[in-house]
């Protein structure tokens, strides 16, 4: 099996990518798509292949590029463009599309990101094997066998990957979106907050299990009474709603904060009798 990566101006990444990549495949090949010495001694120090392509940064054009290399035959072929888009956690999952059962298998870059054509596909239409040229297509990740790999070559850059040969099985999917800050840090958010809860469940100390919580409903039904303290007014059926809430929550939070301590000293006192027994 062979692992290529498609760069450009990538120096800093290629080298932890290579010999990351060398742990799952056979070989390893960069196609550089401009010539950087820089790039060469660090992918060849790390075990890698380094090669310039001089022609259009198409997938046709590419796959010519590598049948040139006249490298030894493999039944598969994974492929990524390494940008800043690609994360190497990534790697293992790519690697494994060589198993599916497909000639050619195509992951396009969401729509929201592909640069290279105004053209894009409305937001309601799905991705399909028409939907890109080979020049307007921002493709991610591809796999190959060793026909869909000669037939992607004999491939035309302005054709798309619904003109290729029919006996060949061809599989075309769209990636999800690139998360925006916002949604990284509401990602980070959500992260943390199960690392928190995961912790108090393994920790199996009451105080934890049940004084955190405790604290938590404590705090927010206090602010709740505070805040319609402080509104005033006539109280309609809408006031009087809020004042439950907020009586249930504190109660929550008391019973919770007294059944941790509860349990805690029992805990200690179970502790304390096998102790003068053993």
């Amino acid at each position: 099996m062979r692992l290529v990566f498609v760069a450009r101006e990538q120096s800093l990444r290629l080298g932890s990518a290579v010999s990351r990549g060398i742990d799952f495949v056979d070989e390893v090949v960069v196609i550089s798509l401009g010539e950087d010495e820089k790039q060469r001694e660090m992918v060849e120090k790390a075990g890698g292949i380094f090669v310039v392509h001089e022609g259009p940064p198409h997938a046709p054009s590419l796959a010519r590029t590598l049948l040139e290399m006249d490298l030894p035959e493999t039944d598969n072929t994974v492929a990524i463009g390494l940008d800043k888009d690609w994360k190497l956690k990534n790697l293992p999952r790519h690697i494994a599309l060589s198993r599916s059962r497909h000639d050619i298998y195509i992951a396009f870059k969401h729509r929201s990101s592909n640069q290279r054509t105004e053209d894009i596909p409305d937001s309601s239409e799905a991705i399909t094997i028409a939907s890109y040229s080979y020049e307007d297509a921002a493709i991610s990740v591809c796999a190959f066998t060793k026909e869909g790999l000669r037939g992607l070559a004999a491939a035309n850059d302005s054709g798309k990957p619904a003109d290729l040969p029919r006996d060949l099985k061809v599989r075309i999917i769209e990636l999800e979106a690139t998360p925006t800050g916002k949604e990284l840090e509401s990602l980070t958010s959500a992260s943390r907050f199960a690392q928190l809860f995961y912790w108090m469940l393994e920790s199996k100390h009451p105080l934890i299990v049940l004084g955190i919580p405790g604290i938590i409903f404590f705090t927010v039904g206090y602010k709740m009474a505070t805040a319609l303290i402080d509104v005033g007014g006539p109280h309609d059926t809408v006031s009087i709603g809020v004042a439950l809430a907020a009586f249930a929550v504190t109660f929550i939070g008391v019973l919770s904060l007294v059944s941790g301590l509860v349990l805690y000293i029992l805990g200690k006192q179970i502790d304390k009798v096998q102790l003068e027994y053993s």
